[in-house]
């Protein structure tokens, strides 16, 4: 009996050895399956971020085409719009920056203008599409604008934002505010304050 004994034992652990050898080899399948799906996540995962890459960069250049169609309308149409409330603009500056400090301010259209009473700074801000966050930004522009332009501190300051397109209540906050608006039209931008509007004047002092 203990000879019996001994050979059921023997058979057991040789089925068991037989079992574990199929289990390392089933193991190993599952291993080489996770790693090729590990593979393809991660290849998917870089094709993704390529895209989203490709994605990015082709909204930021319709967006920065719609900026500087924007930005060129305005250049066009701001010397006549103005001209028509007896403002003449004599000098007009896109894209200017100026740095102090390790900061800097950056003005899309600055124009130097004379009425029939004193010279003044009319500075543009240029938006494809006008929120009222804008409105707040451009109003903090304003009030570091003598501090990065100092030699027109003897000038006073009116506010334009020009746009094509804006977020419910952004051009109604705008005007609020006191900043002409011009906005595109057939006759490329016209300005668009309701009648009797009166802009805010900003000064140094």
């Amino acid at each position: 009996m203990a000879e019996d004994y001994f050979k059921e034992i023997k058979q057991m652990l040789k089925e068991l050895a037989q079992g574990h050898k199929e289990f390392e080899q089933e193991q190993k399948k599952t291993d080489e399956k996770l790693r090729k799906v590990g593979e393809e996540i991660e290849r998917l995962t870089k094709k993704t971020d390529e895209e989203i890459r490709k994605v990015n960069k082709s909204v930021a250049g319709i967006s920065d085409g719609f900026g500087r169609m924007t930005e060129g309308f305005a250049l066009a149409s701001i010397e006549e719009v103005f001209k028509k409330l007896g403002i003449h603009i004599n000098k007009t500056f896109p894209r200017v920056r100026s740095r102090r400090n390790g900061d800097h301010l950056e003005i899309d259209l600055l124009n130097v203008a004379k009425s029939d009473k004193k010279e003044m700074v009319i500075i543009v801000e240029v938006k494809s599409y006008l929120r009222t966050e804008d409105v707040n930004d451009f109003l903090n522009d304003i009030s570091k604008f003598y501090d990065f332009f100092e030699e027109y501190r003897d000038k006073e300051i009116i506010g334009v934002i020009a746009f094509m397109n804006y977020a419910t209540g952004a051009k109604e906050y705008a005007e609020k505010r006191g900043f002409y608006l011009l906005f595109c039209s057939e006759d490329l931008m016209k300005m668009v304050n309701k009648k009797g509007f009166t802009p805010q004047v900003w000064s140094y002092n």
